[in-house]
C-alpha cells in the first residue's frame, strides 16, 4: 500500500477517504498494517486496518495485536516529535546568529542545554 489516501466503507455504506499515517508488516505475524485518519476532523482518530496486496481493509482482530500496533504507534510519535524538535532548534540553522563569524567553539549552540534545543544534543 504505498498510496498517500485509502477510501473506508463505514458501517452505513458510505465512502469516506483517509490519509494514511504510515503502514508497516509485522514478523510476528506475517500481516500487514495501515494507520489512518480523517484529516478534516479537527481532533483526528487514528483507525487501524490490516490489508493485502490488493489494498482490501481488514479489521484487528486480537488483543495482542491492538497492543502491538500500539507500541508501533507509540514509536512513531515519539519519533516525530523528536524530529520537530531537532527541526525547530536554532542550532541547526547555518545562519544563526551566534555562530556566525565564529569558531564552532564559541558558537553558544554548543552545549547541550541550549533552550531552543530542549536538552536534545545536536552534534
Amino acid at each position: 500500500m504505498d498510496v498517500n489516501k485509502i477510501q473506508v466503507i463505514d458501517d452505513d455504506g458510505n465512502e469516506l477517504e483517509f490519509e494514511v499515517l504510515f503502514t508497516f508488516e509485522s514478523d510476528e505475524t506475517g500481516k500487514k498494517y495501515v494507520l489512518y485518519y480523517d484529516a478534516n476532523d479537527e481532533a483526528p482518530q487514528v483507525y487501524s486496518s490490516i490489508y493485502d496486496d490488493e489494498g482490501s481493509l481488514y479489521p484487528v482482530e486480537t488483543p495482542d495485536e491492538w497492543e502491538m500496533i500500539e507500541e508501533v504507534f507509540n514509536s512513531f510519535i515519539s519519533q516525530d516529535d523528536e524530529e520537530e524538535t531537532n527541526e525547530d532548534c536554532c542550532c541547526q540553522k547555518a545562519d544563526h546568529e551566534c555562530c556566525q563569524g565564529h569558531d564552532e567553539e564559541d558558537c553558544c549552540c554548543q552545549g547541550d542545554d541550549h533552550e531552543c534545543c530542549h536538552g536534545e544534543s545536536h552534534e
